[in-house]
């Protein structure tokens, strides 16, 4: 059969099973539909790419010097703790745009959020300017001739100064880009010393200074150096505020593109196609940790880049954020933001629109017919926050096949829930029966229902709002499922909008219009449904909510088995909250995401009570494992995409579900909770393994009482202590020393995993050893006025080819620190 005859694949006796009871006809339905397995584990190798290198083990030539000097500098530039702080930054953000835009009376334009979010951002562009000159101004007239590496370490420490900030996460940023610079100091002045033939080229006033023996370095390198690290860093800082005005844009255009295999091929790093650090990647890692890998690529760029590249024309100055020099700039720093598309538009504006037309459309059509017209007319503005390219549709005749293959059937099975008598049935039961869909289930913990609008304003948008989600649910779940082999097959199209309108259907439509024999009900009785929140910014919704709130007891044992974003568990988020006993009577607010969301925009929930003001840690995925055992409701879950390694290495995809647990009995003053328990660095070129342990107030404390001898048996229970410890440490730090060995050293998964589980062994046995010899001074450090302590065990001279590894040093720091 031909394409052509694909496309016009028509049968009068074509029926599809409908979710829908009592709404109209349908033939007998299909068998449920096989469910996609779950992950059994997690492999640390995900996203770790090996390439073969050319060179023989006996050789060791110019490029391998020169992948070394990068993987190098690339390994000391890697800060976990920075890429949690730029999530952080973000969500903050984009939880400030939603608060703007919630006190307009008229959505506000792009100009007007653009000028908030310069605002917000001006202290901490200002503050890393000032940092940057200070470190210009101080190592203008040093001479590094004979200065040993601690010395230049203390000069350095010694010119980080930091101004007052009001922003906590503002902090975090410059202390992080600090970091960063002094690692580009400290390694463009090995090189001066040391000098890797074909890694760095520099400006021509550097490489004299070189040949003269370092003495003017500080003015003739370091200086050009640093204002060129000064405005990637603004660059880095723009590409946020470009995230949150158009959070569905892509990290890199396509013009800088090339720029990327050149450098990756120049130091022997491997390959890199067009998709590195695009949309992919993005996705893959999370916009945070993707905005950090590439800054990460363009401060290393700075030094192993020409100043320009004759067969490329990409030099130094041409970043991987896709900014170009300018000499006005919205920060007044000489640099401005060039990264879009040509003809670019807002894609997420624009599929707000659409998605208010088609609600609008579906509630006041009559019924009669399938609204064919008006679902074609959605699916391109969908296909349009999807790569094309995924989906094999560059040429527009397949493009159009596949919206007509989609828009059929799936208006054959909306038109039994579309016309006027449906319409006031969705916004009845929202508007006459709030008890069951919105009020909590049980009385006197303090907190008032949801919020919607009046019966009369819910009963004319919701409903309508309810079909244009099971619209788009579908749409996008159908483009997911696909392959490209049968987006022009009628047959396999038509199962894959079944399957995804039952399943859509199911979620943002009231469980009474549905068969009560439907597999794909989410609920094993009437609950709730999903609705577009905040409904305040109308139509520009920014996340769904469930319209029940769940009331339920939970076990000390359920909150031990739900994994926590930190690398703890909700346990520990209970007591560090202060808890007083189990179980507790909490209740569990749910949401689920949609096309550009930050998890920060949760926090913007305005049917949560007065006064309440959550953090985006508050928030947790809701998996179907969590979901079964907090809700006893496994369906209501949804399975991530990607392996949640960190908060800043996961971005929310469409369709994806959080939970935040709210108890009365939480403290009015907020407490505050290391954001990452366990970190781990690696410095190749000091062969030093770093592990950072960071432990709450609480948790500290309650250390600290096993250790002292005061205890009631009058010994100290360092068992407990080991425990404790063991518990937070051992559960995934094979796994996170294997990943980072592997990106970094490039070795093999099999040698990576077997080199870290021996490390993980020598950790914990460090550890033991550290607790019946030096206890006092990890109580002393619980007893200093620091929140928290930091045990930071370290391995010092660590050869990746030996089987075995020297004793690691550990010590304990009050607060938290970076490892």
């Amino acid at each position: 059969m031909t394409l052509d005859e694909h496309v016009g694949y028509r049968s009068d006796e074509e029926t599809y099973s409908s979710p829908f009871a009592g709404l109209a006809s349908f033939s007998e339905p299909t068998a449920e539909h096989e469910k996609s397995p779950t992950d059994s584990g997690e492999s640390p190798f995900e996203a770790v790419y090996f390439a073969e290198s050319p060179f023989s083990a006996e050789s060791y030539s110019e490029a391998d010097e020169q992948a070394a000097f990068a993987e190098d500098f690339l390994e000391a530039l890697h800060d976990e703790q920075f890429e949690d702080a730029l999530d952080e930054l973000m969500n903050e953000g984009a939880a400030r745009v939603l608060a703007d835009a919630q006190q307009w009376s008229a959505t506000p334009s792009e100009s007007e959020v653009s000028a908030s979010l310069d605002e917000w951002i001006g202290p901490l562009v200002t503050e890393w300017e000032r940092l940057i000159d200070g470190f210009s101004a101080g190592l203008e007239n040093t001479s590094f001739e004979g200065m040993p590496e601690h010395e230049l370490d203390e000069l350095l420490e010694s010119l980080e100064t930091y101004g007052p900030l009001e922003s906590e996460i503002f902090g975090k940023i410059v202390r992080g880009l600090a970091n960063k610079a002094k690692s580009l100091i400290k390694h463009a002045v090995q090189f001066a010393k040391n000098p890797i033939k074909g890694v760095v080229n520099i400006a021509k006033a550097g490489l004299g200074t070189i040949a003269d023996g370092l003495k003017g370095l500080g003015k003739g390198l370091l200086g050009p150096l640093l204002q060129k690290l000064k405005r990637a860093g603004l660059s880095l800082l723009k590409g946020v505020l470009k995230k949150l005005m158009k959070p569905l844009s892509q990290m890199l255009p396509s013009a800088v593109r090339p720029f990327i295999p050149i450098l990756m091929n120049k130091l022997g790093l491997g390959e890199a196609d067009e998709t590195t650090f695009g949309e992919d990647h993005e996705s893959e890692l999370g916009v945070a940790s993707a905005l950090a890998e590439a800054f990460d690529h363009e401060v290393m760029a700075l030094l192993t880049m020409p100043e320009a590249d004759e067969d490329s024309g990409y030099g130094a100055e041409q970043s991987y954020l896709a900014y170009q020099a300018s000499t006005e700039s919205p920060y007044e720093t000489g640099y401005e933001y060039t990264g879009e598309y040509p003809n670019e538009e807002n894609q997420l504006a624009a599929l707000d629109d659409a998605r208010a037309r088609l609600a609008v459309q579906l509630s006041e059509h009559n019924g009669a017919q399938p609204p064919i017209a008006e679902i074609e007319q959605f699916i391109p503005v969908v296909l349009a926050i999807r790569p094309l390219l995924k989906l094999g549709l560059k040429l527009t005749g397949k493009r159009d096949a596949l919206i007509n293959l989609i828009a059929r059937p799936l208006a054959g099975l909306i038109k039994a829930a579309i016309g006027p008598a449906n319409a006031r049935q969705i916004a009845r039961v929202i508007g006459q029966e709030p008890d069951k869909l919105i009020a909590r289930t049980v009385v006197g913990l303090g907190f008032t229902t949801i919020g919607l609008e009046t019966a009369t304003s819910a009963e004319s948008a919701i409903p309508g709002e309810a079909l244009a989600s099971t619209v788009e649910a579908t749409v996008m779940r159908v483009l997911e499922e696909l392959a490209p082999e049968a987006q022009s097959d009628a047959l396999q199209v038509s199962a894959a909008v079944q399957r995804a309108f039952s399943e859509s259907a199911a979620a943002y439509l009231p469980d009474r219009m549905l068969r009560e024999d439907l597999p794909e009900r989410e609920t094993s009785h009437e609950a709730g449904f999903w609705i577009m929140m905040p409904r305040s910014t109308a139509p520009q919704y920014r996340f769904r909510k469930y319209t029940r709130i769940f009331a339920v007891p939970i076990t000390r044992q359920a909150a031990r088995a739900i994994r926590w974003s930190d690398g703890g568990t909700l346990e520990t988020y209970l007591l560090d909250r202060g808890v007083p006993g189990w179980p507790v009577q909490a209740e569990v607010d749910l949401y689920e995401t949609m096309p550009g969301t930050f998890v920060g925009q949760l926090t913007r929930d305005e049917t949560l009570p007065a006064g309440e003001n959550p953090l985006a840690e508050d928030f947790q995925p809701l998996t179907p494992e969590v979901a079964g055992l907090l809700l006893s409701q496994p369906a209501l879950g949804r399975s991530r995409n990607t392996v949640t390694l960190s908060p800043g290495s996961y971005r929310p995809l469409p369709g994806q579900r959080y939970f935040r647990v709210r108890v009365a009995q939480f403290p009015a003053r907020r407490v505050r909770r290391p954001r990452r328990l366990v970190s781990v660095r690696w410095n190749p070129s000091d062969k030093r393994l770093r592990i950072a342990i960071r432990l709450s107030e609480r948790r500290a404390r309650l250390l600290q009482a096993k250790i002292q001898r005061s205890a009631p048996a009058g010994q100290r229970d360092l068992p407990s202590v080991l425990a404790v410890l063991r518990e937070i440490l051992l559960p995934r730090l094979q796994h996170q020393i294997a990943r980072r060995l592997a990106r970094s050293a490039a070795l093999d998964p099999a040698a990576a995993s077997a080199l870290a589980g021996t490390i993980a062994a020598a950790t914990s046995t460090g550890i033991s050893t550290y607790l019946v010899q030096r206890s006092a001074q990890l109580a002393a450090a619980v007893a200093d006025p620091a929140e928290g302590v930091t045990i930071t065990v370290t391995f010092k001279g660590l050869v990746l080819s030996s089987k075995t590894v020297p004793a690691p040093e550990v010590v304990t720091h009050p607060g938290w620190l970076d490892a």
